[in-house]
């Protein structure tokens, strides 16, 4: 296994019952920390891996149908001006005039944005904003039967 186990392992481990997890390259102090932590009660999850589990969430919030995944995770404000400029069709670029934000900035937020939906391009994300969304044709626009 590398230095990081990849998301799947990681809730893997939590249904199986792990308490903790501690990074290969953990100090002793660390591992220390978390043994201790954990045998009295706590769950230790290292800030990278939160990442990984919160993508898994959103997936699997996703996979199962059980709501949008933007209620399944936590968007910022800032990640859904970010999404709602994305599925506008705007650029990175675009969306940093817009908000007057540096396009590293906006970079940053659309890779957590990835991340915590658990999609891999902006072209997934306007895709699957614009499933979730109601239709706007209103009732009075549908055909009559």
């Amino acid at each position: 296994m590398g230095l990081l186990p990849i998301q799947d392992d990681v809730v893997e481990y939590v249904r199986a019952g792990v308490s903790g997890f501690v990074l290969k390259a953990a100090t002793l102090d660390d591992f220390l920390h978390a043994i201790r932590s954990v045998a009295q009660g706590a769950n230790i999850l290292p800030p990278p891996l939160t990442v990984s589990l919160f993508s898994q969430i959103a997936d699997l919030a996703i996979r199962r149908g059980e709501g949008q995944a933007l209620q399944a995770v936590r968007l910022t404000k800032r990640e859904r001006e970010v999404v709602d400029l994305i599925t506008a069709g705007m650029s990175n670029k675009e969306i940093a005039h817009q908000l007057h934000l540096s396009t590293d900035t906006i970079r940053s937020h659309v890779h957590n944005v990835l991340e915590k939906l658990a999609l891999r391009s902006r072209l997934q994300v306007a895709a699957y904003m614009h499933a979730q969304r109601p239709s706007s044709r209103s009732s009075r626009d549908r055909p009559s039967a």
